[in-house]
């Protein structure tokens, strides 16, 4: 028998250390082959030439290496997990930035007794082609989002004649490579401000601030994107409308083998009636608003505890955190536009493939890499049986927030564990609030019933197609991510109080228990079980 190869998997070094959190939003299901020869070589590229941007890596370091214990992004299980030990020193090259923030950013933690670690012989030309390409991403950004959007209109959205789907997934994958990296770059220059006002919040011994000023930012594209949903309830706009602005998102919709709204509304649809039922100040713009007077008060409060001397320099940083903050959510729409033309091609082709008699099903396509779709294998029925398998299995596991070495995956059995009340479950501060409610556990957006009032969203991880969901919640507890991640982002611009990066809030936390979430400690306590119904 044939042996068939599994791209998604990979075995690592014992000492290597990694995370699935951040970088596990990007991905939320897991990965098919051709999500991952679409995703993982284009994002190691991407983040290559967002370094060499910075001066952080050198021309000749701009290829791939074949080893994953050199590569940035590791596959494990169908699930991608970022190289902490291999990309410490790069962030600790960056101007304003120290290994041990990118290792607390990404992993909510440091591991102790580390050394500084940073490339010091590149340092001289770090520091010259890091101010050009910091003062460069921003512009970049801003031509970015336009001709990306322009595209996606025209060949993703409208397009009526398909032409050949090979060669536009492979135009979809090289636009996805040059937004991505323009979106690291960005991901960069919020990482140095945020640092700034880290540092000079601890400084004064006032950490606790920090948190304030990291909501209320404004013009946040996902806090559009709910507000519109808004107006559809509303009737202001139709939901055709809506679909045509935000179509390319859609849930896990960072991996290709599934439905954007584009292709499938259903599930806004059914958000459409809970959010008429709302009254009008839960409206997103009003949220937001109430939130940007917040942050100046924060901000207020935040330069009278600094030095006169610091004051000016707290300012501009936050001001740049707001820029920074908005560009990178943008370039991350930029880039989801380039995955949902790819899926698009993609399921072009399978057509052709089942009309030819080679595939039985057109989604039979996302079990070959881009490779093998150039030239299908001969055995291609038992490719897609064995991947497809192995596929469903890995769902049924869930990697480690860190690991050192290749992972024992987690199992996921679908049940919390049985805890009395007062028992606590621990992540990082991502937006402030406490807030006591009922919880409702949610593992796919596409099957869950809209929330309730007084209902608290627990869930696994979030990307912007959840983001209507926060409307109906009054506090997120999330498993995956950090306080910069997607969902605390979004909670805060909305005012809802959120735990981020629990890492088993899902499997401790079950749907009907009373729980408190403080969104300014990390701690979400749980205050009464629900009833055990008999099985």
């Amino acid at each position: 028998m044939t042996t068939i190869s599994d791209p998604t998997h990979a075995e690592c070094e014992p000492t290597r250390y990694w995370t699935s959190a951040n970088i596990g939003e990007a991905t939320p299901d897991v990965l098919s082959p051709l999500c991952w020869s679409f995703w993982g070589p284009q994002a190691e590229a991407a983040a290559r030439r967002s370094y060499h941007a910075f001066g952080i890596l050198s021309r000749r370091e701009l290829a791939a290496p074949t080893d994953v214990n050199e590569q940035m992004t590791g596959y494990f299980y169908g699930r991608p997990a970022l190289n902490v030990d291999l990309l410490r020193p790069f962030f600790g090259s960056l101007p304003g930035v120290t290994a041990d923030d990118f290792e607390r950013d990404m992993c909510g933690k440091v591991r102790p007794g580390l050394p500084p670690a940073s490339r010091k012989a590149r340092l001289p030309i770090i520091v010259v082609r890091g101010v050009l390409a910091m003062r460069s991403t921003p512009k970049r950004q801003a031509a970015l989002v336009p001709r990306q959007r322009t595209w996606w209109e025209r060949e993703v959205r409208d397009r009526t004649d398909a032409g050949d789907p090979l060669a536009r997934l492979a135009d979809a994958a090289e636009r996805y490579r040059d937004a991505f990296e323009i979106h690291c770059c960005g991901r960069f220059v919020l990482m140095s401000a945020q640092a700034t006002l880290a540092k000079l919040a601890i400084g004064v011994g006032r950490p606790e601030l920090l948190l304030g000023l990291l909501g209320g930012l404004g013009g946040v594209t996902e806090v559009r994107l709910a507000d519109d949903l808004w107006q559809v309830s509303r009737g202001q706009l139709t939901l055709r409308q809506f679909v045509d602005r935000h179509g390319f998102h859609g849930p896990n919709e960072g991996n290709l083998a599934t439905r954007s709204w584009r292709e499938e509304p259903a599930p806004v649809e059914r958000l459409v009636g809970s959010l008429a039922a709302r009254p009008d100040d839960q409206r997103p713009a009003t949220r937001e608003a109430a939130a940007g007077a917040a942050r100046r008060d924060a901000i207020e409060a935040f330069v009278a505890a600094l030095p006169a001397k610091q004051q000016g320099r707290a300012r501009k940083a936050c001001d740049a955190l707001v820029r920074s903050t908005q560009a990178n959510e943008l370039s991350k729409a930029a880039f989801l536009m380039a995955i949902d033309g790819g899926r698009a091609a993609a399921r072009d082709h399978g057509r052709r493939l089942v009309e030819a008699g080679s595939l039985d099903e057109v989604d039979d396509v996302f079990f070959f890499t881009m490779d093998e779709l150039r030239a299908l294998p001969a055995a291609a029925r038992e490719v897609v049986a064995v991947r497809r398998e192995r596929r469903e299995h890995y769902r049924t596991l869930a990697l480690p927030v860190t690991f050192t070495g290749t992972p024992t995956p987690l199992r996921r059995d679908g049940g919390g564990a049985h805890l009395g009340g007062g028992d606590t479950v621990q992540g990082a501060a991502g937006a402030q609030g406490i807030v006591e409610g009922v919880a409702r556990v949610v593992l796919d957006p596409n099957d869950a019933a809209p929330l309730e009032p007084g209902e608290v969203l627990v869930c696994r991880f979030t990307d912007p197609s959840w983001t209507p969901l926060f409307l109906l919640a009054d506090a997120l507890v999330i498993d995956i991510g950090g306080p910069a991640s997607h969902g605390a982002i979004v909670a805060r611009e909305l005012g809802v109080p959120c735990v981020i990066g629990t890492g088993d809030g899902t499997h401790r936390i079950r749907t009907g228990d009373r729980v408190r979430v403080d969104g300014s400690t990390g701690v979400v306590a749980i205050l009464q079980r629900a009833a055990v119904v008999p099985s």
